[in-house]
């Protein structure tokens, strides 16, 4: 009877039944869930994992194949992995812990060993792999877990983290797992010695300064005192700047202001300019805090030429100056700032800012003019009275130029400014000359002839 029943009548009725007969339901259960097993065995679930794979091109099996499609079978593997931590997370809601660490270190394992024979262009196997870290790092977390299985993570991942493996395509967050692991299972001693192990094997500075900074955590989640860690690896930079916040935390700021000023020092040995206008930014937020106008002045406009990317905001310094600058001076060192961003050829917003707060509008103008049509528009309302002729010239060039785009939203474009251009002094006549020359010239145009029928 089963053999002749469509699948999806079966789990119907079964699920069914299951709903009202609870004994029913234990037995289902008991005959369908793996055991409660308390240790991990993951040799069936790997094997499984690793024919995820085992892409199937229509004439071969395997990558044997003259006509092997990489991006699709990225995409077979993922689903055939996805579905397979579906499963991990089934068993997890149902306490199976043991299967459920087995089905997620088997696909850790697994995606890294074959990535390269795969496209995984749009990183649906990277999600794979870091869902599956989630997941153990729930396992781990988890108080109702059994220590036991726990433990089998724990030495597990002791062994994979060392593997040059997990170092390429962002497969890194195994370490995440590894130091959760040993921070809740691990004996102080062992992972003291294991760490102290890596930082004298780190083949660069940064990753020394990775480990150290683990040991770092790793004390202090231990209630450990780390000062004589910190004062060992002070050249390290990430380790300075731990002993920098730390004077900060307790109000030393004079030997904050050395470690600091040692940090600049040891930058431009370096030349590492990031690092240096880093370590400038700290000194700065020191004088900020002794309130010492003299020397926070020349630093913050300093650091203002400095900051040009995403480390350092002007908005910052700006302020600083704005508020500490006496009156008299302020103008002076306005210009100031203004003067090389004015004389380059590039638009800034934060010069069109000051610009506009100051009211030069001349200056604000010009300025704009040196970027597009919407930085001219965001300051349009100040700029009109003086500059309506200059702005409806800038929007006619612009118009004119995006006409010539075969785009959509070119067209869209086109519209939108010749509504904006009708308000202006001579607007209305201009915006009809350039309409009836668009009608006549991109008459089949038919997006185009649409995006200006309610201009």
């Amino acid at each position: 009877m089963l053999n002749h029943t469509e699948l999806s009548k079966i789990i119907s009725f079964v699920a069914e039944y299951a709903e009202v007969d609870s004994l029913f339901y234990g037995k289902i259960k008991k005959a369908l869930l793996p055991d409660e097993s308390k240790i991990c065995n993951k040799d069936y679930y790997k094997a499984k994992a690793e024919g995820c794979f085992d892409y199937d091109t229509g004439h071969y099996r395997g990558r044997r194949s003259y006509d092997y499609d990489f991006y699709e079978a990225a995409y077979e593997a993922a689903s055939g992995l996805d579905s397979m931590m579906s499963d991990a997370d089934y068993f997890a809601e149902q306490g199976k812990y043991a299967d459920t660490v087995a089905i997620a270190m088997s696909v850790v394992e697994v995606i890294p060993r074959n990535y390269e024979n795969v496209d995984d262009s749009n990183g649906t196997l990277a999600g794979t792999f870091n869902s599956a870290i989630e997941t153990l790092i729930k396992i781990v977390n988890n108080a109702g877990v059994a220590a036991s299985i726990k433990k089998e993570v724990y030495h597990w991942s002791k062994e994979e983290v060392n593997d040059s493996i997990y170092s390429d395509y962002g497969f890194d967050e195994i370490q995440t797992l590894y130091e959760t692991c040993y921070e809740q299972l691990g004996e102080t001693s062992e992972v003291i010695f294991d760490i102290d192990r890596e930082i004298e094997e780190a083949s660069s500075d940064y990753r020394k300064s990775k480990a150290v900074l683990r040991k770092i955590r790793f004390m202090k989640s231990r209630n450990i005192d780390a000062i004589d860690v910190v004062e060992s690896y002070i050249n390290l930079n990430a380790v300075r700047k731990i002993r920098f916040e730390q004077l900060i935390d307790i109000g030393e700021y004079d030997k904050a202001l050395q470690i600091a000023e040692q940090g600049v020092k040891i930058a431009q040995q370096q030349n590492d300019k990031n690092t240096v206008n880093d370590w400038q930014n700290s000194i700065l937020d020191i004088y900020l805090a002794q309130s010492d106008v003299a020397n926070m002045l020349p630093l913050a406009k300093y650091l203002f030429f400095q900051a040009d990317g995403w480390s350092l905001h002007k908005e910052k310094f700006y302020n600083i100056l704005k508020t500490f600058t006496p009156a008299s001076q302020w103008q002076d060192t306005v210009d100031s700032l203004l003067n090389a961003s004015e004389k380059g050829s590039r638009y800034d917003p934060f010069t069109a800012r000051i610009l506009h707060e100051h009211q030069l509008w001349k200056r604000l103008f010009s300025h704009c003019k040196k970027g597009n049509v919407s930085d001219i528009e965001q300051y349009e309302g100040d700029l009109k009275p003086f500059f309506e002729k200059e702005i409806l010239d800038l929007y006619e060039g612009f118009v004119e130029k995006k006409a010539l785009i075969t785009d959509s939203y070119a067209y869209e474009e086109v519209a939108r400014l010749l509504k904006k251009m009708r308000v202006f002094i001579g607007g209305d006549e201009l915006v009809n000359q350039l309409l009836e020359k668009y009608r006549s010239t991109y008459k089949r145009r038919k997006n185009m002839m649409a995006a200006l029928k309610d201009v």
